[in-house]
């Protein structure tokens, strides 16, 4: 939790005036039962002697001052406070969402993304609200405490001892209630996050959960896990509520008490005065009133420790930090890999094991296996999303351990296995490729992409709105658009990762065609699991279990390796394409 208090430096000018203003607002506070004290000790109690109805006009001026400096100081305060919290709140929110851009995929995984949401969100918000009540409250709490004490003690040390008798009792109640209310906030945390995941889940599945009319189990899942984060909530709010009560009570207790025996004092002639009595109960009401403010914060700081913990885990993740300046660097497009391996973590099995191939520049090859061969995870090496845990991967003979990431993605362009299209119009999405691109470049490469017919057909051609994750066109659409945006980046490298597999063999032919034309001289690497997808590459690549078992041309490898003549006959049946 320090860590991210450390947020909080940039502001501490802030804060420090705002402790200023609430620390002159609770001296305030603190003066007012002295002078309705001495209204009625010197001017209701004071008849016979002098002008007292001029003593309690002037006094009662003093008390209106008082109220309005307080007044000027609180409004003040917490306008400096709320304008810091403001602050923070905005740099921890900018310091996540950088951290998870740089933030591995095992890391993303492991957290979840419907988490990494609502960790953001929710609890980020929750440390707002402990962190702004705690830089209200830091000095006001403790002045008004120690002060209402001292000043009890000088009116009369005997009952203020009533008050020292109430405060541990309150405070022992409020610790064992932050104890139990720890665990229902952890608890009602980890539902929340499973309630997102499951919402999410629904959303996203939503076609496939109609098609097997499973709408009632899937409603049944979101509702169990609904059921017991609310639980937990209502459990946890309710403990936090006993606390209004249980403090008037006491405060009305204590007050009962010192009235009670404060007369018994008056009569025995203690030298207690009605207004010492009346200043003492309004004292009782602002030291239980910090005790009170003291309670919450101790029952809120459970539910900040555990928003901490779970933040603590995105802002403490290794990630893929870059440590290396960008050196603007420009590959031919040559690239090696020598005993290149890959283990996932947790895993027992390596995903790539002793992978060693040459990739000359310009080169146009394939990388084929099944399900499960390696071959995504041999994208993500030459992405830099991973480095190889053995071996070394190079780019123009430079390890790809000494390069900035920004340079090896800078000369890589490439189209994933999932093409990922972003809510907005289609320009703006081909634009990512290249931000400053031409409208006549964006139809450049939506022709080599096979796809500008389609927009031609559209009223609105490169301002065709695109739904989240492009859910208003089919598979193969979006796989050309991502395509046309791979085409616009001026790259050395074009990487396209199993991006023909929703495309008709004729279109894929096209497609194919179009993009030697377009990227002759450049190093095209395609994989898939598809032969004619493969077979017009100048060299394949075969990867069965991670391993490299067979490299050359498409007539090479049906006579030298059984895998890729195993996959070419379960393709096409033996026949020629």
């Amino acid at each position: 939790m320090r860590a991210l208090l450390s947020y909080l430096k940039p502001y501490k000018g802030k804060i420090a005036l705002a402790t200023i203003l609430m620390a002159i607002a609770a001296v305030c506070d603190l003066l007012l039962p002295t002078l309705m004290s001495n209204v009625l000790d010197k001017g209701v109690y004071g008849a016979a002697e002098g002008d007292t109805f001029g003593y309690i006009l002037r006094t009662a001026g003093w008390m209106f001052l008082t109220c309005l400096i307080s007044l000027a100081s609180v409004a003040g305060g917490y306008w400096v406070v709320y304008h810091a919290i403001s602050g923070y709140t905005w740099s921890l929110r900018s310091a996540l969402f950088r951290k998870v851009h740089t933030m591995t995929l095992a890391e993303v995984g492991r957290i979840g993304t419907s988490n990494l949401v609502t960790r953001s969100t929710h609890d980020v918000g929750t440390l707002n609200w402990v962190v702004s009540m705690l830089c209200g409250n830091m000095i006001i709490i403790p002045l008004m405490f120690l002060g209402g004490v001292v000043l009890c003690m000088r009116k009369d040390f005997q009952l203020s001892l009533v008050i020292l008798c109430a405060v541990p009792l309150l405070l022992g109640v409020m610790l064992w209630m932050s104890k139990k209310i720890a665990h229902l906030w952890d608890v009602s945390d980890e539902y929340c996050d499973r309630q997102n995941d499951l919402v999410r889940e629904r959303l996203r599945g939503v076609r496939v959960i109609r098609a097997f009319d499973r709408e009632a189990l899937a409603h049944a899942r979101v509702t169990d896990a609904t059921r017991v984060m609310a639980d937990n909530m209502i459990r946890a709010n309710v403990h936090m509520s006993i606390i209004d009560p249980l403090a008037a009570f006491v405060l009305n207790l204590a007050a009962v008490l010192i009235v009670y025996l404060g007369g018994v004092r008056m009569e025995r002639g203690s030298g207690l005065t009605p207004g010492d009595v009346f200043a003492m109960v309004q004292y009782i009401a602002i030291i239980l009133g910090a005790i009170v403010s003291v309670s919450f914060a101790i029952v809120a700081l459970p539910h900040a420790r555990v928003a901490a913990k779970r933040l603590s885990q995105i802002t403490q993740s290794q990630g893929l930090e870059e440590d290396r300046p960008a050196q603007g660097l420009r590959f031919s497009g040559q690239i090696d890999l020598e005993h290149v391996g890959y283990t996932y973590p947790n895993s027992p099995n390596p995903a790539l094991t002793d992978l060693n191939l040459h990739v000359a520049a310009g080169e146009w090859v394939s990388v084929i296996g099944g399900t499960g061969s390696g071959k995504t995870t041999l994208a993500e090496l030459l992405l830099a999303f991973r480095a190889p845990t053995e071996g070394t991967l190079r780019f123009d003979g430079q390890d790809a351990a000494a390069l900035a990431y920004k340079d090896v993605r800078n000369n890589v362009s490439c189209t994933l296995q999932r093409p990922m299209l972003y809510a907005g119009t289609v320009a703006e999405n081909l634009r990512m490729g290249k931000p400053d691109a031409t409208d006549a470049e964006l139809w450049d490469a939506l022709e080599l992409a096979q796809i500008a017919d389609f927009l031609r057909e559209k009223p609105e051609g490169l301002d065709f709105k695109l739904e989240q994750a492009a859910t208003n066109v089919s598979g193969g659409q979006k796989q050309r658009i991502a395509i046309a945006r791979a085409i616009l980046k001026d790259a050395p490298i074009y990487l396209f990762d199993d991006s023909f597999s929703a495309l008709d063999f004729l279109t894929e032919a096209r497609v194919r065609k179009a993009l030697n034309q377009k990227l002759a001289g450049r190093t095209r690497i395609v994989i898939t699991q598809r032969v004619v997808s493969a077979m017009h590459c100048d060299r394949i690549f075969v990867l069965s279990d991670g391993a490299l078992v067979g490299a050359g041309t498409h007539a090479e490898l049906l006579k030298t390796c059984p895998v890729y003549r195993e996959i070419y006959l379960s393709q096409t049946g033996g026949g020629a394409l």
